[in-house]
């Protein structure tokens, strides 16, 4: 189940304190100094009627990029991603990225949904 354009409307005018905070697939190549990129990594079927799959349950991951405190832009971001149908797992570890001075955070997901290919 292709949950991207899903991602991409729930965070398409993400603001945390009025300042706007871009979304990207995989890779960003603004200029920003707090981003969020995502991607997901994996399906399965969760639910079976006469031998076939009828629900489907996909994994991804927000990647949250920050050169400084990244808590509110956390706490937004699991917001978003529940007020939207999403499941947040687990977030982190939170890690600091010596050569870019990004703090990373990951907030790891999953949506349940009926759209089997």
């Amino acid at each position: 189940m292709n949950i991207n354009p899903r991602i991409e409307y729930a965070f398409q005018d993400f603001r945390v304190e009025k300042s706007k905070i871009p979304i990207s697939y995989q890779q960003y190549k603004g200029k920003s100094t707090t981003y969020l990129t995502y991607y997901t990594y994996y399906e399965e079927p969760i639910e079976f009627s006469d031998d076939e799959a009828v629900l489907e349950c996909t994994y991804g991951t927000i990647d949250i990029f920050c050169k400084g405190n990244f808590k509110k832009v956390l706490k937004e971001v699991k917001k978003i991603l529940k007020n939207n149908g999403f499941t947040v797992t687990d977030v982190g570890p939170e890690d600091f990225e010596e050569e870019t001075g990004f703090y990373h955070v990951p907030v790891n997901f999953y949506l349940e949904g009926l759209d089997l290919d």
